[in-house]
């Protein structure tokens, strides 16, 4: 892997709860995490049909460091590239290239 093509900024958010007066929990947002060069893949975009109304969905690929993903809990986490977006983390594996980390992610709308 080319490190000259790590130039996207992708930025780790956890969501944040906190707990309402009836024993459940709210969510308030989400709060920033960590923040990683990456190498984002466009893999599929496409617009569906659902519920009378059309909802658009992109899937994407990041490469990162494993060095660098390894101290982010990839459990109930989002991320954004280059501060655009929220993509929700689907399926997190070591690459084929040593060192490296493939996150696979879909745009939440």
């Amino acid at each position: 892997m080319n490190p000259g093509k790590m130039k996207n900024r992708i930025a780790f958010y956890k969501f944040v709860t906190s707990s309402d007066s009836y024993g459940g929990f709210l969510s308030s947002g989400e709060t920033l995490v960590d923040t990683v060069w990456g190498y984002m893949i466009p893999k599929s975009g496409q617009y569906i049909n659902q519920s009378g109304q059309r909802q658009r969905t992109n899937d994407v690929e990041v490469i990162v460091r494993k060095k660098t993903f390894d101290i982010v809990d990839n459990n109930e986490m989002t991320f954004k590239i280059d501060g655009s977006g929220s993509y929700r983390i689907n399926d997190v594996f070591e690459s084929e290239i040593d060192k490296y980390m493939t996150l696979k992610g879909t745009l939440v709308t």
